[in-house]
């Protein structure tokens, strides 16, 4: 695994930082200071978390899927796509 500091949609991040560190999310849009994420558990599909970048870590795993079509991101597959990612990688 490449771990790479520029943080892409669809990539799983950790936060490090607020009441949610140490959690895993998902970047579902981005600009340019800040990000938001989903886990589809706490921070739902409809209620993205607006974090600042410096508050995050990223962990250079991209779910494909949601880089093509964040539009079609639910709270089911985000949780699937974050059990997933862990299970397999050493995060």
């Amino acid at each position: 695994m490449i771990i790479k500091k520029k943080i892409e949609i669809g990539e799983l991040v950790k936060s490090m930082s607020g009441h949610d560190a140490e959690e895993f999310f998902l970047v579902v849009e981005m600009s340019e200071d800040f990000v938001w994420l989903c886990d589809g558990k706490n921070r739902k599909a409809t209620h993205l978390k607006k974090k600042n970048k410096k508050h995050i870590a990223p962990t250079g795993v991209v779910c494909s899927w949601v880089k093509e079509n964040p539009e079609k991101v639910n709270n089911t597959s985000v949780r699937r796509a974050i059990k997933e990612i862990l299970k397999k990688e050493e995060v």
